[in-house]
């Protein structure tokens, strides 16, 4: 089945929980910087590609996006949820120039507290559903899974970009 955010099936999680995978996402991002210079992180591996850095950064933004709605939809289900602008988020915050470690630390932070609030949510609260402009109907356990493939996604170019 399509995704409703991504319109592809999810591969990269396969038979995963979902909460687990993205409990472990910051953990297996992290490992994958261990010996990466700053200059290295970032570094774009072509001219249109964001760097690691960029990525990491990207992450967070995304996380701060997940997290409002999620909690949008726990208290006002049935409501409007906002789009963002992923390419001028990256680029007005200028994560290329931010630090790799400290983008992580806040996306690992802030992953954390956004699945203990999806562990506290209700069975009600997990299939309540909003609008969004784009995507139209969007589910909470959508999202999730959504992002559980996006961080196993943008882990996979960190790797490669690290990598060549």
């Amino acid at each position: 089945m399509a995704c409703p955010m991504c319109r592809e099936p999810h591969h990269r999680l396969g038979r995963r929980n979902v909460l687990d995978a993205l409990a472990a996402a910051p953990r297996a991002i992290r490992a994958s910087l261990r010996r990466a210079s700053r200059g290295r992180l970032a570094r774009r591996p072509a001219p249109r590609e964001w760097s690691p850095t960029e990525i990491i950064g990207h992450l967070l933004d995304a996380e701060v996006t997940l997290g409002f709605r999620i909690r949008k939809l726990a208290a006002e289900p049935g409501g409007v949820i906002v789009a963002w602008d992923q390419e001028r988020w990256t680029a007005g915050l200028r994560h290329r120039r931010g630090d790799a470690r400290t983008l992580l630390d806040a996306y690992a932070a802030l992953r954390a507290a956004n699945v203990e609030q999806v562990r506290r949510m209700t069975p009600a609260q997990r299939v309540a559903a909003a609008r969004h402009p784009e995507y139209g109907r969007l589910r909470v356990r959508d999202m999730l899974e959504h992002w559980a493939e996006h961080d196993l996604n943008h882990l996979a170019q960190i790797r490669a970009a690290l990598a060549g």
